[in-house]
């Protein structure tokens, strides 16, 4: 009966903890606690008093979003690449496009590249800057092109309000994602400086229970991801030395990366439509001029190339709670990646080299529900002879699996084990850059999400069928009447998860059923 009832709170914690944002979406008013954030925002500002003030009270940060219908209508492009990354910088010095190259869309053929900047209708993703205090009186224009052959480059210059010069050059080199940003202020010193990226019109239901999307940033260290709701509410502000700030969804992020040794003050904010990851940049002084530099990386959530740049930017895959499971995993799986060159057959190597590490305290596990299994008939004479006195039935059933050395819980451990490597996996392939758009065999070209035809759900329905028929049945049939169920249960829940999960538990089944029926055959209980 233990172990039944552990198999039925196994299955119903995955369908609450994996199902129950997709069947009961959050309402905008709650607030997730148990994000990798520790704190809400407002805690975060009350946890940092002496930080700076956002901003001088007279000088607004949206100032620079003002522009009127006229320009806008004649906004010019001025466009950069190299073989990672084609990046538009319009004439408000406004980075409005990033195009990914080696990033589609979709799997179908001639589709777009992912576009992580973007303006337009809906949703729109941007970077932009501006002087604290000061507006743009003319727009900018590129005045020269010094590039090289390992790296372009673009100067521009516009002029701000009180006739001072503004100069931003623009470094992009080969094989990176990361573009060097260089703003001057020509006789400008001790004016400041604010760099952002802003989002408009954000879906919110993206960013869940398990998944962070939207503002983001590592600021001494900590991973601050601050939601949608909680900025609706209160603005967060920090003081860091160094750091990164950004916005990100499930694999793509735009962050702002500091100097390491320079002090900034860092602000989210958002007002239910519009929301900003920035920074403000008191500069350093060259001469007489002001002198503001900083990098942004556009690019894919790949903890391998992000780990080269050594700012941290990894931190930004968050594998969740079981994330000292997940690593490694992840690790195995983009190593075995070097010889096999497919996640599908990596994922099935993955579950082998589990069920090699677990063997024997699984083995273990299989005996006792095999004795479990031969002691079935004595069981049920015991609940005909004491079905109605529970104390004596009870003192009975420990009498007779002292008799025959079985443990009634020692069928747990199998599931036990599977549930934090179920957890550790799911948020591997639903985190990995590497698993999106990940092919497999056939019918299976994107292990990242659901099969197309429901196949890999339905076999894995069946392995738990088979499962249930190897193991011992509950002697209380409305319990048995429960078990039955699960398999269909467990069906209809794994339509719509990663296909390469599915994968993971139909081998895992299949192994196991193999494993557990070789046991029970040497032990005569089948």
């Amino acid at each position: 009966m233990e172990q039944r009832n552990m198999l039925l709170a196994f299955a119903l914690s995955i369908a609450i903890l994996l199902g129950w944002g997709v069947i009961f979406p959050q309402s905008e008013s709650e607030v997730v606690e148990s994000k990798v954030i520790s704190e809400s925002p407002q805690q975060i500002v009350e946890d940092n008093r002496l930080a700076p003030e956002l901003r001088p009270v007279d000088m607004d940060v949206k100032s620079i979003e003002q522009v009127s219908s006229v320009e806008a209508n004649a906004l010019k492009t001025f466009y950069m690449g190299n073989d990672m990354i084609r990046v538009g910088m319009d004439d408000r010095g406004w980075i409005t496009e990033g195009e990914l190259l080696a990033y589609n869309e979709t799997t179908e053929p001639d589709t777009k590249h992912v576009s992580v900047l973007h303006t337009g209708e809906g949703h729109n993703v941007y970077v932009n800057a501006g002087i604290l205090g000061h507006k743009r009186a003319t727009p900018f224009k590129q005045v020269s092109s010094p590039s090289t052959a390992n790296a372009q480059t673009k100067i521009f210059q516009a002029t701000l309000d009180n006739g001072k010069t503004w100069q931003r050059s623009l470094s992009l080199a080969t094989g990176t994602y990361i573009i060097h940003v260089e703003d001057r202020i020509l006789n400008g010193g001790g004016m400041k400086m604010f760099r952002q990226v802003v989002e408009r019109n954000p879906d919110k239901t993206k960013d869940t229970f398990y998944e962070h999307m939207g503002p983001t940033g590592l600021l001494n260290g900590e991973l601050k991801e601050p939601s949608y709701d909680d900025l609706d509410e209160t603005p967060v502000k920090l003081a860091a030395i160094g750091g990164w700030t950004g916005m990100m969804d499930r694999y793509f992020i735009t962050a702002l990366i500091s100097q390491k040794d320079h002090d900034y003050r860092y602000y989210y904010k958002g007002d239910g439509r519009s929301y900003q990851a920035g920074v403000l940049d008191d500069g350093v002084l060259d001469r007489e001029d002001a002198v503001f530099a900083s990098d942004i990386y556009m690019g894919p959530k790949s903890i391998p190339l992000m780990k080269t740049l050594g700012v941290g930017l990894e931190r930004s895959v968050d594998f969740g709670v079981f994330s000292f499971i997940a690593k490694p995993m992840h690790k195995f799986m983009m190593w075995m990646f070097q010889y096999v060159q497919n996640f599908g057959w990596c994922i099935i190597l993955l579950v082998v080299v589990i069920k090699i590490i677990f063997f024997y305290p699984t083995h273990k596990a299989y005996s006792s529900m095999a004795g479990m299994r031969k002691i079935q008939p004595e069981m049920a004479r015991l609940k005909e002879l004491y079905g109605e006195d529970r104390q004596k039935m009870g003192q009975e059933m420990m009498k007779l699996y002292k008799k025959n050395k079985v443990n009634p819980m020692g069928g747990c451990l199998p599931i036990l084990i599977q549930i934090p490597v179920f957890f550790a996996l799911y948020k591997v392939l639903l985190m990995s850059i590497e698993m999106r758009q990940a092919p497999f065999i056939g019918w299976l070209q994107d292990l990242s999400v659901q099969d197309p035809y429901f196949i890999l759900p339905v076999v894995m329905g069946i392995s738990m069928f088979i499962q249930q028929k190897l193991n011992p049945q509950p002697a209380d049939p409305m319990q048995a009447k429960i078990m039955q169920f699960l398999p269909p249960v467990f069906t209809i829940m794994f339509l719509f998860f990663p296909s390469g999960l599915v994968l993971y538990w139909v081998v895992n089944n299949t192994l196991a059923i193999a494993q557990q029926w070789y046991v029970m055959k040497k032990l005569n209980a089948i």
